[in-house]
């Protein structure tokens, strides 16, 4: 532990302020650049900028976030290591103010210092660890200081909560993602209001945690941001209503909506930085009883590189779905509900089938991913360019590839079914429980049977899981209940010895929840001759569903169960997408 300056004792001279902060200017902030490029946190174009900031900017740490160059939990471990000073932990963040005579919060403001525990020694949080002239000055104010860590968005929100608006008017240096340079950027949002940082602070929240989605949710007297990691909603945040109308105009702004128009939904886009890449931020605003509720999408933040096994597909599946997508012609569909990952499925499988030989149209509606390579088509439907009237035109464009987004309706159906007779591989999603029920659904559609069985490729049908923290997951004998459900759905294993389930706990590595990250459960449907001839015949899905699975289909539910027999997730976490449970 790093202490500058000592309790001062009666008949003992004063402390040597500049003997205090010896140590904090050592350890300089372009040292600590240095130190990053060193470790590989940084790369060199990535310092570049850094230091071009600081030209203008005094807070290291603070240009390194807001210009989305390091995350801020990456941050506050490589300035740990540097100083070797420890970061302050989340539950010994003060209820009340600490020394608010001495610390207001105007000047914690200022410095970037927080009181965390009284003396002796006061326990001070700094946001900025290289202000030698503020740590000595302190130590030799309070009488000796014992100094931590603490990141900038939890510096503010801790400053916001215990002196409320007016004590977190915002960092002196933030940056506004997206917008003129970095330097710019800095400057400009050093001018802005208390409200710009607020919305840059929930964005940067999000990156942290890795969310997917920001929900900003008014209600009658306050305001509430939840953030959707793995799927589910985390880390309630009370705002003040009083934010409610700048924060919604802020984000209305940036995403070019009518901020004079409160009554109609609207939908836009913008971008932010994060950790130096553009992010794609897709808004919602949508009218409610206390005023209007934003869901913010950051678009790409789960894509993962490397074929479907990297997404969480068996080995033996993602060959199946190699070989049904691989087809020359033909209608390869992902169903599942909204947040499935259809999308995320379709764009890996799309990497693959990128070639300078091959021609990939795709008409979307939003354009969620950008891929060099591929002509994109975002659809328009107030001007009449739907998913069918872009299908038809994107036909004339001569493709070998075509992926529609998702098809909705009969005549999006038809179409599609039109071009793979023709001889284009169509790609697309359906909303459906099954792979089978993507059969019947067509069907309802419009489409005639004989046609689908004649041009259908395949199905797959996916979910996705939360998987187990593996820090702090527990592994355990299943229960008498667990053990039921088990040899229901698998009567293999009846009779068998101990079997082994892990179980969600929670740690500071995943925030508490048990779960870090998702994977993907699925089944694959491939039409062969045999299913054809049922499909033509109108057989029902049910029937479908089980010649599958005499020829090797795996259901969702035993493959979700099987990444519980595997540890990956626990049973309880299968259950509740997959249902089989009513005996938990």
């Amino acid at each position: 532990m790093l202490v500058w300056g000592s309790k001062k004792r009666p008949g003992s001279p004063a402390p040597d302020k500049r003997k205090a902060g010896r140590a904090a200017d050592a350890l300089s902030a372009l040292g600590f650049l240095e130190h990053l490029q060193g470790t590989g946190r940084l790369e060199p174009i990535s310092a570049d900028r850094a230091r071009a900031a600081l030209a203008t900017q005094t807070s290291l740490p603070i240009v390194l976030t807001e210009l989305g160059l390091l995350s801020e939990a990456d941050l506050i471990e490589a300035l740990s290591a540097y100083t070797g000073l420890p970061a302050v932990d989340a539950d010994d963040l003060p209820a009340e103010p600490v020394l608010p005579e001495q610390l207001p919060g105007d000047y914690c403001r200022r410095a970037r210092v927080l009181a965390v525990k009284g003396g002796p020694p006061v326990c001070l949080a700094l946001v900025d660890p290289f202000q030698a002239d503020l740590t000595g000055a302190l130590a030799y104010g309070l009488g000796g200081a014992d100094f931590r860590l603490i990141g900038p968005s939890q510096f503010e929100a801790a400053l916001r909560r215990l002196f409320g608006e007016d004590g977190a008017e915002a960092l002196d240096d933030g940056a506004e993602g997206g917008l003129g340079s970095d330097t710019e950027r800095l400057e400009d949002a050093a001018r802005q209001a208390p409200i710009i940082r607020l919305a840059q602070s929930l964005l940067r929240t999000a990156f942290e945690l890795g969310a997917s989605d920001i929900h900003i949710e008014p209600g009658e007297t306050d305001l509430t941001a939840r953030f959707r990691v793995d799927g589910v909603l985390v880390r309630p945040e009370t705002l003040p209503k009083s934010v409610h109308a700048g924060l919604s105009t802020r984000i209305k702004i940036l995403a070019e909506l009518n901020i004079a128009e409160r009554r109609l939904p609207q939908d836009g886009r913008m971008k932010v930085v994060d950790r130096g890449r553009e992010v794609d931020v897709r808004v919602s605003v949508l009218p409610t009883a206390h005023g209007e509720g934003l869901v913010l999408r950051l678009l790409g933040q789960s894509r993962k590189e490397g074929g479907t096994d990297a997404l969480g597909f068996s080995p033996a599946l993602s060959a199946r779905i190699r070989a049904m997508a691989d087809r020359p012609n033909g209608i390869f569909l992902i169903t599942g509900p909204t947040g499935s990952g259809k999308t995320t499925t379709l764009y890996t499988l799309l990497q693959g089938l990128n070639t300078t030989a091959t021609k990939i149209v795709t008409v979307e509606d939003p354009v969620e991913y950008r891929m060099s390579g591929i002509t994109q088509v975002q659809t328009h439907a107030a001007i009449g360019l739907d998913f069918a009237a872009a299908l038809r035109s994107i036909l004339r464009q001569d493709p070998d590839i075509v992926m529609v987004g998702e098809i909705r309706d009969g005549e999006t159906a038809r179409i599609a079914v039109q071009a793979a007779l023709t001889g284009h591989l169509v790609l697309s999603t359906l909303h459906t429980n099954s792979a089978a029920a993507a059969v019947t659904r067509l069907v309802d559609m419009g489409v005639e049977p004989y046609l689908l069985a004649a041009v259908l490729n395949g199905v797959v049908a996916q979910r996705l899981l939360r998987l187990l923290c593996t820090d702090c997951r527990q592994i355990g004998p299943a229960s008498l209940a667990e053990r039921v459900v088990l040899e229901r759905a698998r009567p293999a294993l009846k009779g068998a010895g101990p079997i082994a389930l892990a179980h969600p706990v929670g740690c500071p590595a995943c925030n508490g929840t048990g779960y870090r990250g998702r994977t993907v459960v699925a089944e694959g449907l491939e039409i062969d001759r045999a299913v054809s001839a049922m499909i033509a015949a109108e057989r029902p899905e049910r029937e479908i569903e089980t010649a599958a699975c005499e020829r090797g289909m795996q259901t969702l539910l035993d493959n979700g169960i099987d990444k519980a027999l595997a540890l990956e997730t626990s049973l309880e976490e299968v259950l509740r997408h997959l249902g089989g449970g009513d005996a938990l």
